[in-house]
Formats: structure tokens, sequence, C-alpha cells
């Protein structure tokens, strides 16, 4: 009896629409549903130009994005943990589908940053960074601060608003 059950979920599971390894492109019918209802964004046409504010409510935390999907975006993030520990820095980032390539690579100092890329989630409001960051990542990051797992809620979108997104050691995050 297990075994026609196990068998049985491995033939099901065998019926799937999507191919291995192409699990990053594929929208299911019910995200595409979602999508024309306006729930949620679609992956495709996403930007990430904007200025983000941290999800705990701080206020101190930002991120910012400016240019586009085609060319690319300048980004610059702070997240702060009190008055003096905190990891600020500059970059470029890309964006396909839900994914933002990002890549540190000057600190707040002016200091040329090497080994600090990562991909983080982009849901069209929201960003998450991953828990688990590159070595090169701490270059940026004062003594007992880390940009792991850090999030920012959009708080507006486009370039202007981008610009005008404030760090601590840099005036501004995406000053261009």
């Amino acid at each position: 009896m297990i075994r026609r059950a196990a068998l049985a979920c491995l033939v099901l599971a065998g019926c799937s629409e999507t191919k291995a390894g192409d699990d990053a492109a594929a929208v299911t019918p019910l995200d595409a549903a979602a999508i024309e209802a306006g729930v949620i964004v679609d992956p495709e046409i996403m930007d990430l130009a904007g200025s983000f504010a941290d999800t705990g409510g701080t206020g101190s935390d930002a991120f910012c994005a400016r240019g586009d999907r085609q060319g690319g975006y300048t980004v610059g993030v702070l997240v702060t943990f009190g008055g003096s520990s905190q990891c600020e820095a500059q970059g470029s980032a890309s964006l396909a589908g839900e994914q933002a390539r990002i890549s540190l690579d000057r600190s707040a100092k002016g200091n040329a940053v090497r080994g600090c890329s990562f991909t983080a989630h982009f849901d069209g409001t929201g960003l998450a960074l991953p828990g688990s960051l590159p070595p090169g990542c701490l270059a940026v990051c004062s003594d007992r601060a880390s940009l792991a797992g850090a999030s920012f809620a959009l708080v507006e979108p486009g370039d202007r608003a981008a610009g005008s997104a404030r760090g601590r050691s840099l005036d501004r995050l995406c000053a261009g």
C-alpha cells in the first residue's frame, strides 16, 4: 500500500507543467490571474527605481535605486544598529523578474569593496536581502553590524525619490 502511494506521488509530480531549473520564469495560472486582477505586480514590468525604508519601523534604514531595467540601477544602502554601528555603501543592481542582483562596490568611506554581490528578492513593493551574504560585504559595515536579512519597503517610486534618500556618512545614497 505504501509503495503504491509513493508511486502515485511520483507519477503526479511528473505531471508538473514547469521544467527543472525553470522555476524562476514560471508563472502559475494563479499568479497570472492575480497579475491580471492587479493583486500582484507583473514581475516582468516591475521597476526597482525608488526610495525604500526599513520595515521594522525605526525609519533609519534606507535603500535607493536609480535607473531602469534595461540600463541597470545605481543603488545605495544604509542599515543602522544604534547610534554608531552601521552598514553603508553604494553600488549597482540589475533586475530580472523578482530577483535583484546587487553588487556593492564602494563603502561610505569611499573605499573600493570587492566580493559583495548577492541576489535579493523584490516583489514590487518590498526588497529583502538574503540572510547570508558573502564575506566581502563585511567591508561596508562597522563592527557588530551586518546587511544580512535586512528588508525594505518601497516608500516612493522613481529616480527623483531615490535621489533624495539620505545616508549617515553619505549625504545622498543615490546621488547622480
